[in-house]
């Protein structure tokens, strides 16, 4: 879990995702093969991807549909 100050600023999202991501990967890389490894892994590629599709979208050369 993040320890952030309180005057101090919050990280961007994408770098709470990928943190999270890293730590999830973390946790996974402990346990043996099996069901809890897999899911751990699973959702670490889910934060990853989120943090990537969020600075897609963030973008400023994102256009707008026409």
């Amino acid at each position: 879990m993040l320890h952030i100050r309180p005057n101090q600023p919050k990280p961007a999202f994408e770098q709470r995702l990928a943190q999270e991501a890293r730590r999830v990967r973390e946790r996974a890389k402990t346990l043996p093969q099996g069901k809890e490894r897999e899911l751990l892994s699973r959702k670490a590629r889910r934060l990853e991807t989120a943090s990537r599709l969020n600075e897609w979208l963030s973008s400023p050369g994102l256009q707008p549909p026409r």
